[in-house]
């Protein structure tokens, strides 16, 4: 699941590089809404960790509930955005202010967001390993 999620970050990353807007689009957002990179990261990591959780909650629960991914998404989202005190409308134009005004930075926060979980997954990869080598070192 870890490396789908990985992929699925990708792809969004290489979508988001080939976009190009044209240059009288420029798309206005007052400075004091436009979030940092760094709230953006944060936001997008988390936005992730969401979708894995209720992906793998909807997959062990074979698909029968009455709420869907989607509603379940809004309000996990609903979650992160009051977190980092913005709105579904700020984040939204910030991603596109990032998108048509500084897609480097916008490369840089996804950039950010795959380090973030390349070092989550490799930090349970050792810790899965060192149980492991427990288990079998405890069983002989």
């Amino acid at each position: 699941m870890n490396r789908i999620l990985c992929l699925t970050i990708i792809f969004v990353i290489a979508v988001a590089s080939a976009c190009k807007f044209p240059e009288k689009q420029e798309q206005q957002v007052p400075e004091e809404r436009r979030l940092s990179p760094e709230t953006m990261e944060n936001i997008f990591y988390e936005m992730h960790l969401a979708d894995a959780m209720v992906t793998l909650q909807m997959v062990q629960v074979s698909g029968h509930t009455s709420v869907t991914q989607h509603q379940t998404d809004s309000l996990l989202y609903e979650k992160i955005y009051d977190k980092y005190d913005c709105t579904r409308e700020s984040f939204e134009e910030s991603v596109l202010w990032y998108l048509q005004n500084d897609s480097k930075s916008l490369r840089k926060i996804y950039d950010g967001v795959v380090e973030r979980f390349s070092v989550e997954i490799a930090s349970h990869d050792i810790h899965f390993a060192d149980s492991t080598k427990n288990a079998e070192e405890d069983s002989l």
